[in-house]
């Protein structure tokens, strides 16, 4: 038989962790906007490694591709000259991408040398001063907005030339 005085304890213990389990999952939430493929694309504003700052609604009436990647990533340093040349190849076209890296603050310099390298814009996911997206992805990770402002696609993995053609003309060639 359990003394009565186990009884109380238990519900104390049992109310807390229920307690806790609520709060750590209205955490979970913390204002950010899902990216929910169909939906409007989430905000991101910041500043880039340039110096500039940058806002993703700026770029309404273009395909964007947000790039989340790292400096220190095969795949994103495979891929990274097959953006430049697809960005090179259809900014005429209303097209334009927006790298956001991943890593420590301390790795700016990198992250600015490689962007500078392939002539891309970006800015480090420290930096941004709003943000609908997740703070981190697994790299690269890639979302694609239309030019309506409308998230159409999310690319995990390493994009080659082929590949980039095959997800993004459709949304470049579409008629605003």
């Amino acid at each position: 038989m359990k003394p009565s005085s186990a009884l109380p304890w238990r519900s104390r213990r049992r109310a807390t962790v229920l307690l806790l389990t609520a709060a750590l999952a209205s955490l979970s939430g913390t204002g950010r906007a899902a990216t929910e493929i169909g939906a409007p694309a989430p905000e991101l504003r910041g500043v880039l490694v340039s110096g500039e700052p940058f806002d993703l609604a700026d770029y309404r009436g273009k395909v964007v591709l947000v790039n989340f990647y790292s400096s220190y990533c095969r795949g994103c340093a495979y891929e990274i000259g097959s953006l430049e040349t697809f960005r090179d190849e259809h900014a005429a076209e209303g097209f334009h991408i927006l790298m956001i890296g991943v890593d420590r603050p301390e790795d700016k310099g990198r992250v600015a040398r490689m962007l500078g390298i392939y002539n891309l814009q970006g800015g480090m996911t420290d930096e941004l001063t709003a943000s609908g997206f997740e703070r981190r992805y697994p790299t690269p990770t890639a979302f694609v907005i239309d030019r309506e402002g409308m998230l159409r696609e999310r690319i995990n993995g390493a994009k080659t030339l082929p590949r980039l053609n095959e997800l993004l003309l459709p949304w470049i060639r579409k008629s605003p």
